[in-house]
């Protein structure tokens, strides 16, 4: 899978606030998530994560920076951009 098309101006927001999007290696067909990642100065923090499953993709932001569950879902989306954009709107905290 690659990353979704995302528009131009999303994709310079993201690089602006040295946000990312990375593939999650091992899934099955159809089942593609991403993760949205924070560089900041050589570490890398996790903002949140947008998965596809039966044809909606679920955007997941952290909200808590301990505990067992730290992301909530965000909500469904049909498309690709929607999600991320959930994701950066919810988290509060990036692990």
């Amino acid at each position: 899978m690659t990353i979704p098309h995302v528009s131009t101006a999303l994709r310079q927001t993201l690089e602006r606030h040295r946000f990312s999007l990375v593939l999650q290696p091992g899934v099955p067909v159809g089942e593609e998530t991403a993760h949205l990642v924070l560089d900041h100065g050589g570490e890398t923090f996790h903002a949140g994560r947008v998965s596809h499953d039966r044809g909606l993709w679920s955007a997941f932001a952290v909200v808590r920076p301990q505990g067992l569950w730290r992301a909530d879902e965000v909500g469904r989306y049909e498309s690709f951009e929607d999600a991320v954009l959930a994701v950066l709107m919810s988290f509060t905290y990036v692990e």
